[in-house]
């Protein structure tokens, strides 16, 4: 029997069925994760493309599985810092429009498979007042103007002596209309550095004051934009994946809440050397493993083919991916644990270097084959795969 038979067979004994139909409803087909989550501490969910409907309830279902059946109380995305806080003010107290927030937010959450998650943790909260789900924005490329404000009213409050100071440095600093003309003025000014090193005094001085951590956090997010937008390309993904890792970790350490991570497959998979065209990198998923080792679970959501992004149609991957084979066999949708011991040729194709599909917002069907994330292998990049055969285009936010 070849490997590749091999793989197919172990693939239809052992893919355990999943609805990736509406999100409300009974979770009882998600029982097989919660062997492989029971121990884990952030629960991350990568998705290979974030233009599939599919992929998107199967991440709320997920979501909701883990909250209800395990305690998981932090969904973190891959959002702005700033806009998170108006996430989880919606999400706790009933504040803001949630279809206004959404509209505001990056892209590729602006669904209603996104909108329809907002509501759900919503409602839970509403009957769990004294035990919130939470919602954290781990991102720090469009930092808006609540961040600087919440480190002048710190400063205000607990070093008035100091209010002076820190609106000083903030003041060429802090976003004052639209916040993506704020940052293509920023990536226009041919010196950025007198930017960021007003960011890094003003971190500086809210750091030396004692009290609110969450402050201290706000200034380093300040500090974080401009570094980021000061970085020659090379730099830039190894620095976003870093402190993307660093943040939620801040947040988990902080609050002691289990968190699911919503990402996409390139920064969620556990990967220490994910090769791309410029450098060698540990990605988000890669830090959270260096810290939490098996407290991290890495799960894939992976699919055969399809249409995306309002319609675009997207062949199964090319057959020396190594997410090819999963789409050769098993149900419609299906959960695949990759932990564990398995047969010879099993174990061959896990550890085989071999890319994996990923499908950002610039996807190209003559470009397919250069939609992928190299330099690793399935067994060392995922814990757990949830793989939907074919998939359909999310709904666009209304």
């Amino acid at each position: 029997m070849s490997r590749q038979d091999a793989v197919e067979s172990w693939i239809a004994e052992a893919a355990r069925p999943v609805a990736a139909g509406p999100a409300e409803g009974p979770l009882g087909d998600l029982e097989p994760l919660r062997d492989a989550a029971r121990g884990a501490r952030v629960v991350g969910l990568g998705a290979a493309t974030r233009g599939a409907r599919e992929l998107f309830v199967l991440q709320d279902r997920v979501l909701r599985f883990l909250v209800e059946e395990l305690g998981f109380r932090t969904l973190a995305l891959e959002e702005d810092w700033t806009s998170g806080l108006r996430f989880d003010a919606y999400v706790r107290t009933g504040e803001g429009d949630p279809r206004a927030l959404l509209a505001d937010a990056w892209l590729p959450w602006r669904t209603e498979e996104v909108f329809d998650a907002l509501l759900w943790i919503r409602r839970f909260n509403e009957r769990h007042p004294d035990d919130p789900v939470r919602v954290f924005g781990l991102n720090f490329t469009t930092v808006r103007a609540p961040a600087y404000d919440l480190v002048i009213e710190h400063v205000r409050r607990t070093a008035p002596d100091s209010a002076g100071e820190i609106e000083r440095l903030y003041a060429p600093l802090r976003p004052a209309g639209d916040i993506d003309e704020h940052v293509g003025r920023l990536r226009r000014e041919p010196a950025k550095q007198p930017f960021t090193d007003r960011a890094e005094q003003a971190y500086a001085l809210v750091k030396a004051l004692s009290g609110d951590d969450l402050a201290v956090h706000a200034a380093r997010a300040v500090v974080d934009f401009h570094r980021f937008h000061a970085l020659p390309p090379e730099e830039i993904i190894p620095f976003s994946e870093r402190r993307m890792a660093a943040n939620l970790l801040w947040w988990h350490e902080r609050t002691g809440s289990k968190t699911v991570y919503w990402g996409g497959i390139a920064h969620a998979a556990a990967g220490r050397q994910v090769t791309s065209a410029t450098a060698t990198r540990t990605n988000t998923g890669g830090h959270l493993r260096e810290a939490l080792g098996d407290g991290y679970l890495a799960v894939g959501l992976t699919f055969d083919h399809g249409a995306v992004h309002g319609g675009v149609p997207v062949p199964p991957p090319p057959a020396a991916f190594g997410d090819a084979v999963l789409g050769r066999t098993g149900p419609p949708h299906y959960l695949l644990d990759l932990r564990g011991r398995h047969p010879a040729e099993v174990a061959a194709w896990l550890a085989a270097p071999a890319p994996i599909r990923v499908i950002g917002p610039g996807y190209r069907p003559e470009d397919d084959a250069d939609h992928r994330m190299p330099g690793s292998s399935p067994g060392a990049l995922l814990d757990v795969v949830i793989h939907s055969q074919e998939v359909t285009p999310a709904r666009m936010l209304r």
